[in-house]
C-alpha cells in the first residue's frame, strides 16, 4: 500500500515549534502518530504518495558531539562579528565536513522561507535536541545568541571530555580484569581436568589445594552455561539499566551509589553535569524552574534524576534551591553550600559553575589516586590466582617423584 507523505507543523510539550514530514496511510493515521509523539495542534498539508522502498531521507544527518560543538563555536564567532545568520550559515556550509554542509543547507532553506534560527533548527530534531533549541530560543529573545552558542559549545565539549576521561579511566582496569577471567576460565575448564584425570589414574592422595582447584574446575565445567548466563545477565543489567522499570532502576542506582569507590565516582559525575547544565541554562536567561528539568535530564543516575526533578516543585512552592537540595541526601554538602552562597549573593550561575569545576577536580583526583592502585592490585590478584592454579596443577608431581619413572 502506498504511503502518504504529510508536511506538518506543531508544538511539542514544551511549546517549542516543530515541523517535518511524516509517512502515514491517512490523515487520521498521521494525526495519531503525531499525538503519540507529543505534538500539539498539528497542521498538515496535502499529502503526496511515495512507495516505502523508494523513500529518500528528507532531513540532515545527525551530528556527533564534536561536530555540534564545532558548529556552535564557529557560528558564535561569525555572529559576534556582526555577520547575518544566513551569511554565517552559508559560510559554514562551505566546510569540508559533509554532514555540516547538509545541515547548513537545510537550515538556510528554512530561514529563507521566513523561519527564525530556532524554528529552522526545530525542523531537524535529530541534530538539535530540546535542550539546545531552548537555549537558542532564549538567546534569540535576549539578543545574545553568540554568548549562548559559545556556552553551548563549551558545555558540549565539557561533556564529551568528561565522558572520554571516564571511559579511558575504566578501560585498562576492565581489560586487565577481562584477561584474568579468560585466563582463569581457560585453566579451570581445559587444563585442570587433564591433570585431574592423570592424577586419578595414579590413585594417590592429592594436596588440599589441588582438590580445591579440581572441585572448582568440576563446578565450572558442569555449570558453565549457568555462570555464563549469570555473567551476561549482570552485564546486561548494568549496561541496559536505562531500560529497566522505574523502581528496579532506582534500587540498582541507589546500590551503585552506596559502593565505596564507584559511589563517589558516580556522585562526582552526576553533580558536575547538574551544576554545569544549570549554570548554562540560567546564563541564557531561562528561569530556574524551567532550567531544573533540563539539568535532571543530564543525570545518568536515577537517584540524582528523581531528586533533581523534585526540586522544581519545591522551588515553585517558595523554597530556596539550596534548602530543597539539602533535604535530598544525594547532593554533596559542598555543592549545597556554594548554591546557598550563590543565591544569597545573586551570583548563582558563577557559583554553580564553580561547584561543577570542584566536582570535576574531585573526579580527576579520585582517578589519579585510584588508578595507580587499582591496576597493580588487579595484576597482583591475577598473578595470585593464576599462580595458585598452576601450583595446584604441579604440586602433586613434586610429591610423587617417581610418577613418570618406568
Amino acid at each position: 500500500m502506498n504511503q502518504q507523505i504529510y508536511q506538518w507543523r506543531g508544538t511539542n510539550s514544551l511549546g517549542l515549534p516543530q515541523r517535518g514530514e511524516i509517512e502515514a496511510q491517512s490523515l487520521e493515521h498521521a494525526i495519531s502518530i503525531l499525538a503519540a509523539r507529543g505534538i500539539a495542534g498539528p497542521i498538515l498539508n496535502e499529502p503526496t504518495s511515495r512507495l516505502p522502498w523508494l523513500a529518500l531521507p528528507t532531513s540532515a544527518p545527525k551530528l556527533t558531539a564534536p561536530e555540534l560543538a564545532y558548529f556552535s563555536r564557529q557560528l558564535a564567532a561569525l555572529l559576534a562579528a556582526d555577520i547575518s545568520v544566513t551569511d554565517a550559515l552559508a559560510t559554514l556550509g562551505e566546510s569540508d565536513r559533509t554532514k555540516i554542509r547538509m545541515v547548513m543547507t537545510a537550515l538556510i532553506q528554512e530561514i529563507n522561507g521566513g523561519e527564525s534560527l530556532s524554528q529552522a533548527m526545530a525542523s531537524q530534531p535529530q541534530v538539535f535536541d530540546t535542550f539546545y533549541l531552548t537555549l537558542i530560543r532564549a538567546g534569540e529573545a535576549a539578543a545574545n545568541l553568540p554568548v549562548v552558542l559559545t556556552r553551548l559549545a563549551a558545555e558540549i565539549e565539557r561533556k564529551t571530555q568528561l565522558n572520554r576521561n571516564v571511559r579511558q579511566a575504566l578501560l585498562q582496569p576492565m581489560l586487565i580484569l577481562l584477561t584474568a577471567i579468560i585466563a582463569v576460565t581457560f585453566l579451570l575448564v581445559f587444563v585442570m581436568p587433564q591433570f585431574g584425570a592423570l592424577y586419578a589414574q595414579q590413585g594417590q592422595a592429592m594436596p588440599q589445594i589441588t582438590r580445591w582447584v579440581l572441585g572448582a574446575s568440576e563446578t565450572l565445567a558442569q555449570g558453565g552455561s549457568h555462570f555464563a548466563l549469570m555473567a551476561v545477565f549482570v552485564i546486561g543489567l548494568l549496561a541496559g539499566s536505562k531500560y529497566l522499570g522505574g523502581q528496579t532502576r532506582l534500587s540498582l542506582h541507589g546500590f551503585l551509589l552506596s559502593l565505596p569507590l564507584f559511589g563517589r565516582w558516580s556522585r562526582y559525575t552526576n553533580t558536575a553535569a547538574l551544576c554545569h547544565t544549570l549554570a548554562t541554562t540560567l546564563t541564557a536567561g531561562i528561569p530556574l524552574t524551567h532550567a531544573i528539568p533540563y539539568a535532571a535530564q543530564t543525570c545518568r543516575n536515577e537517584v540524582f534524576r528523581q531528586a533533581t526533578q523534585q526540586l522544581t516543585g519545591q522551588v515553585e512552592s517558595g523554597d530556596r534551591l539550596w534548602a530543597a537540595m539539602s533535604e535530598a541526601a544525594c547532593f554533596p554538602p559542598a555543592m549545597v553550600r556554594l548554591v546557598r552562597l550563590g543565591e544569597e549573593t545573586g551570583r548563582l550561575e558563577a557559583l554553580l559553575t564553580q561547584a561543577g569545576l570542584q566536582c570535576e577536580d574531585g573526579l580527576a583526583q579520585l582517578q589519579s589516586n585510584l588508578l595507580p592502585m587499582i591496576e597493580p592490585a588487579l595484576m597482583l590478584l591475577m598473578g595470585c590466582v593464576v599462580g595458585g592454579i598452576i601450583l595446584a596443577m604441579y604440586l602433586p608431581i613434586f610429591s610423587m617423584g617417581d610418577l613418570f619413572l618406568p
